[in-house]
């Protein structure tokens, strides 16, 4: 699924990959800004219950960051293969004005409210009828 590229497409794609390399900084420092509080943390003396909720926030950002720079990495492998840009549910070219919004987007508008849409009660099996 290669895609050519012309030389207007060369200066996007330089575009491109300045943004989400810096995004990626953005987030690695993110993380280890938080993970250092993380660990901060422990060597307070701090009330147990405050120390859980902190941990238990700080976890959840984490999660998220991970998420985001791992579909970062994702976005600068398809730039390489030349795939960037290109929904990966159907195809067709991602909207430009999404792709400066969510750089790292692996699909189109359309795609991604079909694949975010999950019936956690599907998920976990409840209201099965035998």
């Amino acid at each position: 699924m290669k895609k050519v590229t012309t030389g207007l497409q060369d200066n996007a794609t330089d575009n491109s990959r300045k943004l989400l390399l810096d995004k990626q900084a953005e987030f690695l420092e993110a993380l280890g800004i938080n993970s250092h509080r993380l660990a901060a943390a422990q060597e307070i003396d701090v009330d147990p219950e405050r120390l859980l909720q902190e941990e238990s926030l700080n976890l959840g950002l984490n999660q998220v960051l991970y998420t985001q720079l791992r579909l970062v990495e994702e976005a600068l492998v398809r730039l390489d293969l030349g795939e960037y840009g290109y929904c990966l549910g159907c195809g067709d070219p991602i909207a430009p004005n999404r792709l400066r919004s969510v750089p790292w987007t692996p699909y189109c508008l359309g795609c991604q409210e079909k694949t975010s849409f999950l019936n956690p009660a599907e998920l976990i099996g409840a209201g099965e009828r035998n």
